[in-house]
């Protein structure tokens, strides 16, 4: 063992440091036990999902959202909004409405279509004569 007592010495070893026997010094190998701890809960902290495997991810991110679904809803329940009971994976359920186009909405209100631009700037020009004209009276 090295120079220093038991206590420190597994400190060192804990904030990354090896020990090299044969040569009796210390040596920077990794970073801090605690350094590491820090970065992981600054990313918990932004719903990142800390792992080193691809399946670990997996089973984490799960447990993540599940946790955060059930403080919302809680925090839904609380403010007396209701709250839909499944896991929301109902697609074939959910309601899509296609999107209408301005023209298609216009004519089902039983506006008239405008025939191009020109006679759009025309009527927007009459107007505003119009009104210049009523302003001066």
């Amino acid at each position: 063992m090295g120079k220093v007592p038991p206590q420190t010495h597994d400190l060192m070893l804990r904030g990354g440091f090896k020990y090299d026997a044969k040569k009796d010094k210390y040596f920077m190998k990794s970073e801090a036990e605690w350094d590491r701890q820090k970065r992981i809960d600054k990313g918990k902290k932004q719903y990142a999902v800390p792992a080193s495997t691809i399946e670990e991810f997996h089973q984490e991110e799960e447990k993540m959202v599940d946790a955060l679904l059930d403080r919302l809803k809680k925090k839904a329940e609380a403010e007396g909004k209701t709250v839909a009971d499944g896991d929301g994976d109902d697609d074939e359920a959910a309601e899509v409405r296609p999107k209408k186009k301005k023209k298609a909405a216009a004519v089902e209100e039983g506006e008239e279509e405008p025939e191009d631009k020109a006679a759009k700037n025309a009527k927007k020009a009459k107007k505003k004569q119009v009104e210049e004209d009523e302003e001066d009276e």
